[in-house]
């Protein structure tokens, strides 16, 4: 019989990220880790359930059921940590764990509410960063004063939200028409490439490390070629930014161009990525080392110094799920 010596609840278990980190679990601990996947979608729609000793259908976080969902979990599984996965899903346990409603009995790894909120709301990170010194893109609330106001081309981006969908230009007054401005925001145009950072600051010894990845190709969101390096600059700059919020554990900060070659921040993620699994193809498994620091375990294996540059292209898998 299998010994578990730690248990994990795995958010979002139907998404890259948390497959990903499932991944990288089984790479470090094997199966002394108990791994339970929760999400949305039934068991035999998530691939992740295969990589897992056990499956909960849960609800949307958005919904006033998940907190109900889960202390029914906590209570099933005690003494366990919840590694939230989804930005929807990391601020709604934030939000129980700030309130004083998460089951006792369950472990959260996550950031604190604030700077879950921050992270979310792009028009608040711009001014945060822009207040330290930090470069982030000519942004404003999408009304007709700042489209006059701002040097075309702009783009129109929600001021809330993690999808990566393209940002539409903005051509006329036309565009802005039945918008709510406060839900959304006009930015300078950037231009490719697009640099993912993984980064990672220890909670308790304040380690620093991180990677880019230039992003080649992705398919819905996910990347799929990737040329992982290392680049002195930008890691002094998220740095700054990690030290700064601070933000602890590991994370995902997105970087563009713009019209002068000058990096500009775009997004500050609470979590990794969808392509973070391809730095630990290269040595870098921002993921584990998370869970290792936050478990108290040395992170020094699991974040070599990176040499050179690698490309790392991913292909899909087939994995055959069944129902409970």
């Amino acid at each position: 019989m299998r010994r578990h010596t730690r248990r994990l609840i795995v958010g979002s278990a139907g998404s890259a990220n948390s497959f990903g980190t499932i991944q990288s679990v089984r790479d470090r601990w094997g199966d002394s880790v108990f791994i339970i996947a929760i999400d949305t979608n039934p068991r035999e729609l998530v691939a992740a359930s295969v990589l897992a000793d056990a499956f909960v259908r849960v609800p949307s976080a958005r919904s006033p059921e998940f907190p109900d969902a889960l202390r029914q979990i906590a209570a099933s599984y005690p003494g366990s940590s919840y590694l939230p996965m989804h930005d929807e899903e990391i601020e709604a346990a934030a939000r129980v764990a700030r309130d004083g409603r998460l089951p006792p009995d369950l472990d959260l790894a996550a950031p604190s509410y604030e700077i879950v909120r921050l992270c979310g709301d792009k028009w608040a990170m711009h001014q945060w960063l822009r207040a330290n010194g930090l470069p982030s893109p000519e942004t404003a609330l999408a009304t007709p004063d700042a489209r006059e106001r701002m040097q075309a081309p702009l783009v129109l981006k929600p001021r809330e939200g993690c999808a990566a969908a393209p940002a539409p230009l903005v051509r006329g007054a036309v565009d802005l028409a039945n918008l709510d401005p406060s839900h959304w925001l006009l930015q300078e145009q950037l231009r490719e490439p697009e640099v993912g950072i993984d980064v990672f600051l220890g909670r308790r010894s304040g380690a620093f490390c991180c990677v880019c990845r230039e992003y080649f190709e992705r398919k819905a969101s996910v990347a799929m070629k990737v040329r992982v390096f290392h680049d002195p600059a930008l890691a002094r700059l998220v740095e700054r930014l990690a030290r700064g919020l601070p933000l602890f554990g590991a994370f995902l900060v997105q970087l563009m161009q713009d019209a002068a070659s000058r990096w500009q921040i775009v997004d500050v993620n609470p979590r990794v990525g969808s392509g973070t699994r391809m730095s630990a193809a290269v040595g870098l498994d921002f993921a584990a080392a998370n869970l290792a620091d936050h478990w108290a375990e040395p992170t020094d294996s699991l974040l070599k110094p990176l040499m050179g540059e690698h490309y790392v292209a991913r292909q899909y898998a087939d994995y055959v799920t069944s129902r409970p």
